[in-house]
């Protein structure tokens, strides 16, 4: 899969789980009774994307053209997720989506839980892709 793609599809996985999670939040919060309304400035869908995109890009630490030992992956793995912890702390922050710890725990959480859905997912998405080179390698193999 060619790394434009791969940040592309991460951009959209995370940026449709960021606004699932807002709605998760508020449906629990209407259950709980509260009021459950969200009011958002203009700019607040736009930054979800750009938080997306954003949380995408450290992706490219991983996709090095060599196959990193199990170390090295690790590495880059511990520095992709708190770097991109970090990413959503700042949009956060700046784009006013928290103003207190309190309010920042469940963006904590929802990022933790966020991060392990879009692994599962690039990982079905990547399994998918083989699956499909390894057929058409077949009916070339066939034919042969």
């Amino acid at each position: 899969m060619t790394k434009a793609k791969i940040l592309f599809q991460q951009t959209v996985l995370i940026s449709a789980a960021i606004l699932f999670g807002i709605g998760v939040l508020k449906l629990t919060e209407k259950a709980l009774g509260g009021d459950g309304v969200i009011v958002w400035p203009w700019y607040v869908p736009l930054s979800i994307v750009l938080t997306g995109f954003l949380c995408s890009l450290p992706t490219l630490l991983l996709l090095d053209q060599e196959r990193p030992g199990r170390r090295e992956f690790l590495i880059r793995l511990a520095l992709q997720f708190l770097s991109t912890g970090g990413v959503v702390s700042l949009c956060g922050y700046l784009f006013g989506w928290y103003d207190s710890w309190r309010s920042y725990l469940p963006i904590a959480v929802m990022y933790v839980l966020i991060y392990g859905f879009v692994w599962a997912a690039m990982f079905w998405l990547n399994k998918k892709d083989e699956k499909k080179i390894n057929e058409a390698l077949k009916e070339i193999q066939d034919r042969e």
